[in-house]
């Protein structure tokens, strides 16, 4: 007799196409959630006269040299941003604060292109560990492409550059060839050329040290070209002495300047785990695919970036292109060791997971996309501006740092500022100084409404000076739960009542 069949307890496994699509939903969901994450943008102090200058330039066909939005400017204007504002501008008359937001976009996916090129050139061929090293990239560098800003040119300039040296790295020395006219741009658009520029130098460092004198002298010819390209800007040799004598590593007065560590727990965690994947990878790559040239660009960015906050994009940045393939492939390898076939059931729970999450981050999407919201800790409430346009036109008002390029969107041309986020490029050191010492009410600072002459002065209410002011004789004409703004005493207001307003619940960019 033949025997009998017994029931079956092997598990039915799903379809290789089923699992295909699985993946593809997974993968899905997760450039969803990264788009999410990327389209969520909210304004930093200076987006406003980013937009205004850049505007200007479009109306005039020409770029200023003398500033006409502050009554105490006492430098010619270097704009070295002009091309970043002109663009930025150009994207807000096309598309408002969509287009603003879409060219944010379009700025973070040049660099995960260029990033997962680098990576596939490396050896890491499976796309979700691609897609892996995007998602690290935008979380890393999340604090510093969450607006819209001339930084966000220098991020794609940066990676564009890694992109080269290391094609270069494997032999193709015609990707060098990019780099002088990156750099000729990158002069005009932001200066964070000179991170591109000093890393670029210990490259070619690096290079010499290992005895490769082909590659070398590519480097030490690319650099020089690289260098003179700095030079093609409507200032030529006056940019580099403005940023020889305004960069460095004090400035005290900008929080993105400070040391990671006194700037809370959240910038010290993402510096932290930049440090950690950089060693990881370094461990990961081997000793053999070790190059000088990699490892001393990395310590560098290593050391400014713990001493000078905004590097660090730059740094994790640095990271993903140097070593992050040791990671990449390393992934690879225990993704192959501890693969298992997957049943039915679970490859369907996954499909619809994804498709759930999927359609919760399509719904942000949208709503991040037409909504470019004012950061609160940068912004006043509306009410102050209203107040102050009601008001004669050609004052002078004396306003608080962070809000001083909004004032000049909302106020400009009826009324002019005593200082802006241009900073340098406009102003003096000791101008910058005198202001700092009259908000803190320092010694040296109360006597600065006298001798600028200012007939306003909007300032936050919880400064030192607020207190001076009042026992100074100057006039309460309006505050909120933001703002007070002062005025001359004079007997044609004797009793103005102060004004108390709540800031409004959702605000979008200009405002107010």
């Amino acid at each position: 007799m033949p025997p009998v069949a017994g029931p079956e307890y092997h598990t039915r496994q799903p379809r290789v196409s089923s699992v295909i699509e699985t993946q593809r939903l997974l993968r899905v969901a997760l450039w969803s959630i990264l788009l999410a994450a990327a389209t969520y943008t909210s304004t930093d102090p200076d987006l406003w006269g980013n937009v205004r200058f850049g505007l200007d330039i479009l109306r005039d066909a020409s770029i200023p040299h003398v500033d006409p939005y502050s009554f105490t400017a006492d430098h010619a204007w270097i704009n070295h941003e002009w091309l970043s504002e002109v663009i930025t501008a150009g994207a807000f008359r096309l598309g408002g604060n969509p287009g603003l937001i879409l060219l944010k976009l379009t700025t973070i996916g040049g660099v995960l292109l260029l990033l997962n090129s680098t990576l596939r050139r490396e050896g890491v061929d499976a796309a979700i560990v691609r897609d892996g090293a995007a998602a690290v990239a935008v979380i890393l560098t999340m604090e510093q492409t969450q607006h819209v800003r001339p930084q966000l040119f220098s991020l794609v300039c940066f990676a564009a550059l890694l992109w080269c040296l290391m094609a270069a790295r494997r032999g193709s020395h015609r990707s060098l060839l990019i780099v002088p006219p990156l750099f000729a741009v990158w002069a005009n658009l932001h200066g964070g050329w000179l991170v591109g520029g000093g890393v670029l130098a210990l490259w070619t460092v690096g290079v010499a040290v290992r005895g490769d004198r082909r590659q070398t002298a590519w480097c030490i010819a690319v650099g020089v070209a690289s260098l003179c390209a700095t030079l093609l800007t409507p200032y030529g040799l006056d940019l580099w002495t403005f940023l020889r004598a305004t960069v460095g590593f004090s400035r005290a007065d900008i929080v993105e300047w400070q040391p990671v560590y006194v700037l809370g727990w959240d910038t010290f965690i993402r510096w932290s785990l930049t440090f950690a994947l950089g060693m990881l990878a370094v461990v990961l790559v081997g000793r053999a695919d070790r190059q000088p040239q990699e490892m001393v660009a990395l310590l560098a960015l290593t050391a400014a970036s713990f001493m000078v906050t905004r590097l660090q994009a730059f740094f994790a940045l640095a990271v993903l292109f140097l070593v992050g393939a040791g990671i990449g492939r390393a992934c690879q390898r225990s993704r192959a060791q501890v693969a298992t076939p997957s049943r039915a059931g679970s490859q369907k729970g996954m499909a619809a997971i994804a498709v759930g999450v999927t359609a919760a981050a399509l719904v942000v999407i949208a709503t991040n996309l037409t909504h470019l919201r004012l950061d609160p800790r940068f912004t006043p409430g509306p009410g102050a501006v209203a107040f102050l346009n009601t008001e004669p036109p050609g004052a002078r008002v004396l306003v608080w740092f962070d809000w001083s390029e909004y004032g000049i969107w909302h106020l400009a041309p009826r009324m002019r500022v005593s200082i802006d986020g241009r900073r340098e490029t406009v102003y003096s050191p000791s101008l910058q100084d005198r202001h700092l010492r009259f908000y803190f009410d320092a010694p040296g600072g109360s006597a600065l409404p006298r001798d600028l002459g200012a007939d306003y002065i909007w300032i936050p209410r919880t400064l030192p000076a607020v207190q001076r002011l009042a026992e100074d004789g100057w006039q309460r004409l309006y505050e909120d739960d933001q703002s007070v703004i002062f005025g001359r005493t004079v007997p044609q207001r004797p009793n103005v009542p102060v004004m108390i307003t709540a800031a409004a619940q959702t605000r979008v960019f200009p405002g107010p």
